[in-house]
């Protein structure tokens, strides 16, 4: 069955084969234009004659046009992948080094034996499970649906890798594949989640949430004084304090923002 758009397009150039086609009483029209105006229907016919097929619409031209940027998109997400995970292993790298140098001495230095077993205990196994997800979900294939040719009935077919699509399966632009339940291409991730690497991905989600809370909590005395002794630093007379203590109050406000 055609489409509303197809018999549209149909009906107005009937109507506008009809208008040439009427002679105009008293006007002649001028050899000049009249060739333009064959000139420009054969070059038109030869055009049409190029891409035309039964299945092109208005739809498949809108995407040869905007094809380049599509590319350009995809390209340009693809190296910002590389960019986020390096941004995620640089920001946890941080956090990691200024809680070892700035929290962890106060902490040696002022609470009791439990809490600093409790704080040692709890900190270093959120700070693996997050490391050991993330790895998990960076480098785990999604999953992709077989490239041998089976027997079995296929529902769909992918119009861009031209194989068979299960229930649930998408192609990825930037991957440049189908991918088994995806359900998005995440850029932190520089990968899809997909069936094989999903839970890694909630996993690490879930670990990180507990670990920002983590430091949220367990900073926020710390960063109270910490921001009352930056504020010091503009007094008349400034307050006294060493690039060391400057740089803990720097790293704890740091610390306590970026898990907030």
């Amino acid at each position: 069955m055609r489409s509303w758009r197809w018999q549209f397009s149909r009906m107005m150039s009937l109507c506008l084969r009809w208008c040439r086609l009427c002679p105009k009483r008293g006007v002649r029209p001028s050899k000049p234009r009249r060739k333009l105006g064959e000139l420009w229907s054969y070059w038109k016919l030869l055009l049409n004659s190029l891409y035309f097929n039964s299945l092109t619409n208005s739809d498949t031209y809108l995407d040869c046009v905007f094809e380049p940027i599509y590319w350009i998109v995809d390209n340009v997400t693809r190296w910002f992948g590389v960019v986020f995970v390096c941004l995620v292993i640089a920001l946890t790298s941080s956090v990691v080094v200024v809680v070892y140098l700035c929290l962890l001495p106060v902490i040696l230095n002022t609470y009791p034996l439990l809490w600093i077993i409790w704080h040692l205990t709890y900190g270093h196994w959120v700070l693996m499970m997050v490391l050991f997800h993330y790895y998990k979900a960076t480098t785990t294939s999604p999953g992709h649906p077989p490239q041998v040719k089976s027997d079995t009935p296929s529902v769909t077919i992918c119009k861009k890798c031209i194989v068979p699509k299960p229930a649930r399966t998408h192609h990825c632009s930037i991957c440049n594949t189908c991918i088994l339940k995806m359900d998005h291409h995440c850029p932190w991730l520089n990968n899809c989640v997909g069936h094989f690497n999903h839970r890694y991905f909630f996993s690490f989600c879930l670990y990180m949430t507990m670990g920002c809370m983590y430091c949220s909590v367990s900073c926020k005395d710390m960063f109270i004084e910490a921001y009352n002794a930056v504020e010091s630093y503009y007094q008349t007379p400034p307050a006294l304090f060493s690039f060391r203590e400057k740089m803990v109050h720097n790293g704890v406000i740091f610390i306590w923002v970026l898990t907030r």
